[in-house]
């Protein structure tokens, strides 16, 4: 059981290193873009990204999750291989399919967007931007399959350094604004393309098997609409937002919705990248219930953690980085934000009982259920309140997905979860940032050291209510213990 949670910790953090990087682009790219672009320009960035994203979803047809479950599941190296081959295939005709639909419509898309047909350049190459992130996705899995997760993280480093590199040219030399940032995520996502095309070719089996891309593709269609579906969760409020206030309002709520994002990224995604290949693997050992029931635990105690963290701090990270002041008001959706990311972290946990019983078409009915109740609360919410509207909307929406997921994926795999642990785990942190609130009078520095010293007492208040049982206040000395100097992480994170 211990050396199967420290695997799984171990695949976590290495992925984040590689995801840490991704997110630093944001933050240091932030001074450039506040300097360089208005908030109504850092809107239309955000509406086209979220463009790209739903694209890429969609026509990838989550074959990259489907070729993980079956070859995960596959006992012959010959049919792995089968799988990894169909999915490339597959992937590669989607792409084709891709840009003959949608860029000889480019001027269209600009003219419904945004009134006018100056974009048109933009969805060019936001449909090209998307037909290799849709490549990058399987390519990534591949390596996730593999359990190369150095190997990703190296190549997620190299992907985000060149993106950085691009965007500081594209904007600060030759002031190509927001063209400037998709380009560089194109560039990026070419670069990784050509990187790991040679590998996955190498692991191929070039044999079309009509049976399997059958069985995968009926695995994984459903979860398309499930994909689409968490995409317009997360991301539609923008939508809707625009339709009812500003691209200005966007911008900010955008940048908001960023900072608090470092927790999707850093231990949502990560956690995701590094858990669902092992958890396809340890269904039947007898020791998988409590195995799952134990990372929920630690997963949520560690989401709330940080996200206590972002919550205290946002304010006095958007003061050093933003560059027009204009920016700042985004820290107040911050705290909002961050609770529905440990719902969404909490949901992945949930469903692993719709994956080993493989019914992912619950995944689709629920999610796309929630869009509706999602888009009507924020069509309520936005009139009223403006961009707090849809954070409120994403805390309830992600909390009802959370407790369906549960209910659902419990009648197919039940698993004896620590509730009044994790009840314990957000009462100490609700209670944390509740008295943050009384160092608004403070100045600056009284405010940070009232804020850290509330972030440090989050694991020592859950000692004083009893969280801890006695084998996980022993294992927590040991892990203070060879974590604590710097120049063995290297040797910890690789050693087997």
């Amino acid at each position: 059981m211990l050396l199967k949670l420290k695997h799984t910790v171990k695949q976590t953090i290495i992925y984040s290193l590689g995801n840490i990087s991704t997110k630093l682009i944001g933050l240091i790219l932030l001074p450039l873009y506040t300097s360089h672009l208005s908030t109504e320009e850092y809107g239309i960035f955000a509406i086209l990204e979220v463009s790209s994203q739903l694209l890429t979803v969609a026509m990838g047809f989550r074959l990259s999750t489907a070729m993980l479950r079956f070859s995960s599941s596959e006992k012959s190296e010959e049919k792995k291989k089968a799988v990894i081959f169909i999915a490339l295939i597959s992937t590669f005709f989607s792409v084709i399919v891709l840009n003959l639909i949608f860029q000889p419509f480019s001027q269209d898309f600009s003219q419904l967007f945004f009134g006018h047909t100056e974009f048109k350049s933009y969805f060019k190459i936001l449909f090209l931007w998307s037909s290799f992130d849709i490549f990058n996705r399987l390519f990534f899995d591949y390596l996730r399959l593999k359990g190369r997760s150095v190997l990703y993280m190296i190549i997620t480093i190299l992907k985000v350094t060149t993106i950085l590199a691009f965007n500081i040219y594209f904007i600060a030399h030759l002031n190509y604004g927001i063209k400037g940032i998709i380009l560089s995520q194109l560039i990026g996502c070419i670069l990784v393309f050509i990187v790991l095309l040679p590998k996955i070719i190498k692991s191929l089996s070039f044999k079309f098997d009509f049976t399997i891309f059958k069985e995968m593709f009926k695995y994984g269609f459903p979860l398309i609409f499930s994909g689409i579906s968490m995409m317009l969760l997360a991301m539609g409020d923008r939508f809707i937002l625009k339709y009812y206030l500003s691209y200005s309002e966007v911008g900010i709520y955008s940048l908001g919705y960023k900072i608090a994002g470092l927790i999707n990224m850093l231990l949502v995604q990560s956690f995701q990248l590094g858990f669902l290949p092992i958890a396809f693997k340890m269904y039947d050992k007898p020791d998988s219930k409590r195995y799952f029931s134990k990372i929920l635990t630690y997963y949520t105690y560690i989401l709330v953690f940080v996200s206590l963290a972002l919550s205290l701090f946002s304010k006095e990270v958007l003061m050093l980085l933003a560059k027009d002041q204009s920016y700042i008001i985004a820290y107040t959706v911050v705290p909002i934000i961050t609770l529905a990311f440990i719902f969404k972290g909490m949901q992945y946990v949930f469903s692993i009982g719709l994956h080993y019983a493989k019914k992912t078409h619950y995944n689709a009915t629920i999610i796309s259920s929630l869009v509706l109740v999602n888009f009507a609360i924020n069509i309520i919410l936005i009139p009223q309140i403006g961009m707090y509207g849809p954070a409120i909307a994403a805390v309830i929406s992600n909390l009802c997905m959370a407790l369906l997921f549960y209910h659902y994926s419990q009648k197919l795999y039940n698993i004896p979860f620590e509730i009044i642990k994790i009840i314990k785990i957000f009462m100490v942190g609700f209670i944390l940032y509740g008295l943050s609130i009384l160092s608004g009078n403070l100045n600056l520095y009284l405010s940070i050291s009232f804020k850290l010293m509330l972030f440090i007492a989050f694991p020592f208040v859950l000692y004083i209510i009893r969280f801890y049982e006695p084998i996980e206040i022993e294992r927590i000395n040991g892990f203070y213990k060879k974590w604590r100097n710097i120049k063995n992480w290297k040797g910890n994170l690789l050693k087997k």
